[in-house]
């Protein structure tokens, strides 16, 4: 009975700072912007429903650890932690409903964040921008092919004067020529495609509606030249096919979304078994402000570790130091505990 005690009090101020924070992560954005929206009110609409599920992927770190201490504070205010210890309940047992809900709570983001709400803050950007968000000259190796695009759409999924070179052995033979082309069913389709078959003897020139390049994804492409964000599942695809990417700017994205979280999850640890029980026993608000500015801290440790690896200073890897830093400390007390 204990763990839907504590898991109702923890999901409820979950959901509470969640949303609170995201709301205002909406007002604030709709605030700066909304005299660049379209006078659509669908489409402001539509705006602020992707703003509002892009922040809850940048700000869920947070709200795990912020509803955890409000959890936490209440449970030590009106004596509900103490009660709990009184009647023999360790810490690894008071904190086990937390720590799998914040658990389950990062598998879910992760699972959405494979898929298309991955990319919201970008159908976002082409609301505001019009959907005239458009990446030009884009020069890929994709596979054994290497492709021109002159302009790419990548909302509309087409792209205009696309050139696919395809090399065999390291010779050039065949070269694929399209005014315009359409992502469908996840192909490329052009019609009236100009296709040049190159043999040692001579050239030969044919015109016929094709399916190309597969998996060669838009939102994949239009990543590749902004690197702004990229869902795991395209990040996958992306090391992949496209071999001379530099992996770095890929996996600090992918380490960014994965390590964050779970530093979070491993603060939670850390703050529970160093929290004073009772009120008279230390001052608790002087604890509760000092656990938000360490878990803001450690926060913004990350981001700034993550903008440092994007722009390649720093090696990717450098953003799981916090969280492998956090775990031995967590192990260490464990052990120290006779918990683990």
């Amino acid at each position: 009975m204990y763990f839907w005690y504590i898991l109702k009090k923890y999901l409820k101020n979950f959901l509470t700072v969640l949303f609170g924070l995201a709301f205002l992560f909406v007002i604030v954005d709709f605030s700066f912007n909304f005299q660049k929206l379209p006078n659509s009110s669908n489409l402001q609409v539509l705006y602020a429903f992707y703003i509002f599920i892009y922040s809850i992927f940048v700000i869920y770190p947070l709200a795990v650890i912020f509803s955890f201490l409000i959890t936490l504070n209440g449970m030590i205010k009106f004596n509900e932690l103490v009660s709990f210890y009184s009647l023999g309940f360790s810490p690894g047992k008071l904190i086990k409903p937390i720590i799998l809900s914040a658990f389950f709570i990062f598998v879910l983001m992760s699972v959405a964040q494979t898929t298309k709400l991955s990319y919201a803050n970008q159908y976002a950007q082409a609301i505001k921008n019009n959907m005239n968000l458009k990446n030009k000259n884009l020069f890929l190796k994709f596979e054994d092919n290497i492709v021109y695009i002159k302009e790419l759409e990548p909302i509309l999924k087409r792209a205009k004067n696309i050139t696919v070179f395809k090399i065999k052995n390291g010779s050039l033979y065949k070269i694929i020529h399209a005014d315009e082309a359409v992502f469908k069913d996840k192909k490329w389709i052009a019609q009236k495609a100009e296709i040049f078959t190159i043999t040692s003897e001579k050239w030969m020139k044919k015109t016929q509606n094709i399916e190309f390049l597969v998996n060669f994804k838009p939102k994949i492409l239009s990543n590749l030249k902004t690197l702004d964000n990229i869902s795991f599942y395209d990040a996958y695809l992306a090391v992949k096919y496209f071999k001379e990417l530099d992996l770095n700017k890929i996996m600090s994205i992918v380490f960014f979304k994965i390590f964050t979280p779970l530093c979070m999850i491993l603060l939670i640890w850390l703050i529970f078994v160093t929290a004073p029980i009772h009120v008279r026993i230390a001052n608790v608000a002087f604890f509760m402000v000092k656990s938000v500015t360490f878990s803001i801290l450690i926060w913004a440790s990350e981001l700034l570790l993550y903008k440092f690896t994007k722009q390649g200073v720093l090696p990717y890897w450098v953003l799981a130091i916090p969280f492998f830093v956090m775990l031995i400390i967590d192990i260490y007390i464990l052990r120290r505990r006779n918990e683990f």
